[in-house]
Formats: structure tokens, sequence, C-alpha cells
């Protein structure tokens, strides 16, 4: 039997919910027949919110920010290199060590798309495909962003947007955001839930339909939210889910994102030290002619990386004895499609 997303309290698991399970359990079982058959043409991705390390101890280095960037090459090359990554909380520190590091990354194989931020909290893109075009919007707020690259893959066209999001309020979703819309959102929309409206748009807009479409990033709300429940709602797939991975268990740390605390290096040097919720998101739209199939987190297909949590286990001897490249744990996505189209398969 495969895994069920254990109840969530204050959701409700409707006919939406009973959709995304369906989905998921037919994903993961076609990923699986078809990693036995062999591999498929398809797209490995990566997010992570790195950490800017900007409240940490001054003496620290944003809480040793070399050596974590450090550990994120090891462990992307333990993934076998995927071909795009994702991160969040890049400031101008990171973003210097992160292109040094690219040079030798995975054979040099990485550019990365956006230049030098000049913020503390701006997302950057890692990837090993052909760019055709990017873009950086504002989102409500001010503060944060929302990044479009648009790629070329296997699959064909990717649009893919990185995001980093402010999360609701403890009491429930924020306020309306009123006559301080921008046009994307219709004024009754809840004001961060405005973020989520927008990015999502802007990875799927008017001449996107044909592409395989990513959204990824920080959300700062869990699956029991009603943004996530749109999102659902709208067509999008949570990958990690919709391949038959468990809901974060709070007590354990299994399948959670976020919850370490992001002031502290020895917080990031602790291997026990483990997360509380899900946060952090990919999710897709794949186009009408892709049905995808998502390789699960044990890796059927051999490539390195499955459909889960990126480093989710703690580095042992790490460098600067890292236990964590971050206060967050990743997630990555191995997909492929199971039919290009109507009576083919790949």
């Amino acid at each position: 039997m495969e895994p069920v997303r254990k109840a969530v309290a204050g959701a409700s698991i409707g006919a939406t919910m009973l959709t995304v399970l369906a989905i998921g359990v037919l994903t993961r079982d076609a990923a699986l027949a078809g990693a036995r058959r062999g591999p498929r043409p398809g797209i490995t991705v990566v997010d992570l919110n790195l950490l800017h390390g900007a409240f940490c101890p001054a003496a620290t280095d944003g809480c040793d920010a070399p050596d974590r960037v450090n550990l994120l090459a090891d462990d992307l090359k333990a993934a076998g290199c995927p071909d795009v990554v994702g991160l969040e909380e890049i400031d101008r520190r990171l973003y210097d060590l992160l292109q040094r590091k690219v040079r030798t990354l995975c054979h040099g194989d990485y550019s990365m798309v956006f230049k030098a931020p000049a913020g503390l909290d701006t997302e950057q893109v890692l990837t090993k495909l052909p760019v055709t075009s990017q873009k950086v919007i504002g989102l409500f707020g001010g503060f944060r962003t929302a990044s479009r690259v648009t790629l070329e893959s296997d699959l064909g066209p990717v649009a893919l947007v990185v995001t980093h999001q402010d999360g609701d309020p403890p009491n429930g979703p924020s306020p309306p955001c009123d006559d301080h819309c921008p046009p994307v959102c219709p004024p009754e929309t809840a004001a961060f839930e405005c973020q989520t409206v927008a990015a999502a748009k802007l990875a799927d807009g008017k001449g996107d339909s044909g592409s395989l479409r990513i959204l990824m990033g920080d959300f700062n709300v869990t699956p029991a939210s009603a943004r996530y429940e749109h999102l659902v709602q709208d067509g999008w797939l949570d990958a990690y889910f919709d391949a038959g991975n468990s809901e974060c268990d709070p007590a354990t740390g299994d399948g959670c994102t976020s919850g370490r605390d992001d002031k502290s290096l020895p917080s990031l040097q602790d291997p026990t030290n483990r997360e509380t919720e899900r946060i952090d998101f990919i999710f897709v739209k794949p186009p009408a002619k892709c049905r995808p199939g998502f390789d699960p987190a044990e890796d059927a297909n051999g490539n390195h990386i499955g459909t889960g949590l990126f480093a989710g286990a703690p580095a042992v001897d790490g460098p600067g004895s890292l236990a964590w490249p971050s206060d967050h744990i990743g997630v990555s996505m191995d997909m492929s499609c199971l039919r290009l189209k109507k009576g083919t398969t790949t």
C-alpha cells in the first residue's frame, strides 16, 4: 500500500486531496515500472533555501557561509549533479561564494542565471540546461520576489519560477490586499496569498501551456493552508507528495523541511537537530501531452536522485564540522513523461 498523507489538524481531505492522492499513486507506480524498463528522458530539480546567515553572530561569517556552500556542492555531486538547482536567501556574500564554486562544480557544467543581488533575500538558479529567457518580479509587500527562467530540456521547454514568500499570520490568512492588490490579484485576495498567486501566474502565463511549468521555493505555509489548497485546485502537482512520500511528522522530523534555528552555527553542526514542518515545495504543471512520472525517493532508476527530500540526512565529517548546509532541508524531483503524445511512450 502506498503511503497516505496523515491528516493535518484543521485541514479536510475532500475531493481535491483524493484526486491528488490518486495521481500520486498512479505516477509512483508508473515511475517504478518505467525505471525497470530503463531510463527515460526527464528532468532533475533541487530546491533549497540556503540561509543568508544575516542574523548569525558576525564572528561566524554568516554561520560559516563558505563551508555551507562547500557542503551544498558535496550534496549536489552526491545527487548526480541535478539539471536545475533553485536557491533562496541568496545575498551578495553567498552569490560570490557560489560563483566561485560553480567554476569547478560538476565539471563546470552549471551556469548561474541571475546577476549579483543588491538585496538580502533573492533567488538564484544554477542550471546545466540552455537558458532562453529570465525575469524577476516584485511581490506584494515590496520585499519578496519571484524569479523566472525558461529553459530547454529533454522534455521540451520549461518555465520555472523560484520564490521565497511570507507566511500567513498565526491566526489564519492575512487580510485582503484590497486597493493595494497588483492587477494579477483580485481585491479580495488575502495579502500574502497574492504573493503565491503572482508567482504561480509568472510560471503559468498565456504562452506557457505547452511547457513544463515548475513553481518552487520556500512558501512559509504548510499543506494545511488555503494557499496550498488553491494551488492544487488550480492543477499544480506537489511532486513530493505525488511521488508517494509521507507527510511531515514533527515528532520525528521525517518529511519536514523547516524548523531549525536560523541564527545559530551550532544548530547547523548538530546532526540530531530536526525540522518540524513542510513549507518548501516543488509544484509542477506538465503540458497536456505529458503524463508525469516521478521517480520515488528511493531512486528506482539509479541516477542518484529521487523525488523527496534533498540532503535530508546529516553530513558525516562535513566541511567546518557542518551537518547541514542550511536551517532548511531541500526538496528534489526526478520527473519524466510516461507518455509524450497520444498513442506513444518514451
